[in-house]
């Protein structure tokens, strides 16, 4: 089981990464069927989408294991916002086509995501962030992949649909080589600040809200 990275957060949180270099078959047969439905199965039709899935779930079960919690599965809330059956751990999870990484915590909604940096969030930017932002990252594709997957994870702790990024989701101009970044979610009644964990692993930025 190719978990790469595993660490403790000053916050309790725990992180766990996963490099997939395991066939689609290896990785079904490691999962039990009381874990794995075949209703679930049935409803991913790609191959790479399987087998992203498959380790998200190993993933999840080996951070569960290590910290004494029984896994009995996963589920999703009326906003899509997946759960752990039977616990009251928090836990968020984000998968790329080479790392599955997750992070929980007792009890702390969490957030976290994985990118690459790609041409495409030079087209994308000004959908997702706002004339500060925006200016800052210029046309750097990893200051804007930053943003981008800090963007996500805190719409991932938020955990609810009708969100706008360029004006829910703020985060503070950053220098590239900065490990904690500040986010801020402004929604609704919600106005809250958060610390933000920037890694780089392989051609890939990991950013967490924990």
């Amino acid at each position: 089981m190719p978990v790469i990275i595993e660490k403790q957060y000053k916050n309790n949180s725990h992180l766990a990464v996963w490099q997939i270099t395991e066939s689609h078959d290896e990785l079904q047969a490691l999962l039990p069927s009381e874990i794995l439905t075949d209703a679930e199965l049935a409803g991913i039709s790609h191959p790479q989408k399987q087998i992203e899935f498959f380790c998200s779930r190993l993933t999840i079960r080996h951070l569960a294991n290590k910290l004494g919690i029984k896994y009995l599965g996963i589920r999703k809330d009326e906003n899509g916002k997946p759960y752990l059956v039977g616990s009251e751990w928090q836990f968020s999870l984000t998968h790329t086509a080479g790392y599955i990484a997750v992070v929980m915590h007792e009890s702390q909604s969490l957030g976290i995501d994985m990118e690459q940096p790609s041409e495409k969030l030079l087209r994308i930017a000004r959908k997702f962030l706002s004339e500060t932002e925006r200016t800052d990252a210029d046309s750097d594709l990893d200051k804007l992949c930053i943003y981008w997957s800090a963007k996500e994870a805190l719409y991932k702790l938020y955990g609810k649909r009708k969100v706008i990024f360029i004006d829910n989701l703020l985060i503070t101009p950053f220098q590239k080589d900065q490990q904690v970044i500040n986010g801020r979610l402004k929604i609704n009644d919600i106005d809250e600040q958060y610390a933000m964990i920037v890694e780089k692993i392989d051609k890939y930025y990991l950013v967490s809200v924990c």
